[in-house]
């Protein structure tokens, strides 16, 4: 992993001294004590980082480091930003398994694993979770099942206020990005019996309620630097891409697009920038990302770095193709021919490798810049 720091470095060296910044009228930059992060997979630090998904060296939807190494090898964007602002590396502050057989004969071995609650940890987000409904994907009552808590965002606010005397601290940075598996979610749902107009409608209400969470739960109860970070370009990544009827793939794309379209609007007209809030448009940066590609000195954009596949990926299924996950995924079940430090954009069908995560990272930082917080 030691070329991904080296890249690391260079990269957000060159992008921030980019941005300007300094000056003799610029306030003195916020000193933080704590970062506060809330959402989904692509902020999970390590939620279901315990038994089975232990085991097999995983723990993060990305590619994982080892564990020899991962106390100062951030692979999640969160990790990169606390490391940048001098924090410590973040950790879940809650972990867990749960495919609801809890100790019943036939339980298959590290799949049940108690929830603890990590009082002095703050990166709540899980994957799998959604804004409001505790019925994420991978969650046990999931068509499919699966063993993820996915805690909701609205949740993950509540258990951080109950802990913390009921508000925010002035010194914390809080990050939000969430939506993505509203989104997916919705998508997925379309069909004779579920037009696209209910989906549409489905996410406006939950960026609506991420809003409300935003405003009456994180700013109004003391927080005042809050990064929100907008769903990413969902449409561009392999689980639509690598889509073979092209008509099913257009259809497909466009319709992802445009509720992903509708949850960012929805949501920054409800949570504008301002003083205290900071959003962030992963959306357009992750879409330039795959249009262009050497601009982020990437060299893939549309493979997958994980290998997928049932018998090497741990939580693949048999007999569907690419259906493992990089929540399992490491150096040593990568496709052939690539290593963990190769920039690849994506991990699996869905979710980013390090350098992935890294101009994500870089992105917040850049406007954390101009705003005069970095």
């Amino acid at each position: 992993m030691r070329q991904l720091k080296l890249v690391s470095t260079v990269l957000m060296t060159s992008v921030l001294a980019a941005c300007g910044g300094g000056g003799g009228d610029v306030p003195a930059k916020p000193k933080f004590t704590s970062q506060v992060s809330f959402g989904d997979s692509l902020s999970d630090v390590g939620s279901y980082q315990v038994g089975i998904v232990a085991g097999v060296g995983g723990g993060q939807f990305t590619i994982n480091a080892p564990a020899s190494v991962k106390a100062g090898t951030p692979t999640n964007w969160t990790e990169m930003t606390a490391l940048k602002l001098g924090l410590p590396m973040p950790c879940a502050a809650q972990t867990g398994l749960d495919n609801g057989s809890g100790a019943a004969p036939g339980t298959p071995v590290g799949t049940v694993m108690p929830v603890v609650n990590k009082t002095n940890c703050t990166g709540y987000a899980q994957g799998g979770s959604r804004v409001t409904s505790p019925v994420g994907i991978g969650n046990k009552l999931f068509p499919g099942g699966g063993f993820a808590l996915t805690v909701p965002v609205v949740t993950q606010i509540a258990n951080h206020l109950a802990a913390h005397g009921g508000s925010f601290a002035s010194t914390d940075l809080v990050t939000v990005m969430a939506g993505a598996n509203d989104v997916a979610i919705q998508a997925g749902m379309v069909g004779a019996t579920y037009p696209p107009a209910s989906a549409v409608a489905a996410v406006q209400t939950a960026a609506t309620e991420l809003a409300a969470q935003i405003n009456t739960n994180i700013v109004a109860k003391g927080a005042t630097h809050v990064v929100v970070v907008n769903v990413p370009d969902i449409a561009s990544t392999p689980k639509v891409t690598s889509i073979t009827n092209p008509t099913l793939k257009a259809q497909t794309a466009g319709l992802i697009d445009t509720l992903v379209k509708t949850f960012n609007a929805t949501l920054k007209a409800a949570v504008p920038d301002s003083a205290v809030v900071l959003n962030v448009d992963a959306y357009t940066a992750s879409k330039d990302e795959v249009a262009n590609p050497a601009k982020y000195n990437l060299i893939n954009v549309a493979a997958t770095a994980c290998n997928l596949a049932f018998g090497v990926n741990p939580f693949a299924t048999s007999g569907v193709p690419a259906s493992g996950s990089s929540l399992a995924c490491n150096a040593t079940n990568l496709n052939t021919g690539v290593l963990s430090t190769d920039r690849y954009l994506f991990a699996d069908l869905s979710h980013p490798t390090p350098y992935g995560h890294l101009l994500f990272a870089t992105y917040v930082l850049q406007g954390m810049t101009n705003k005069g917080w970095y």
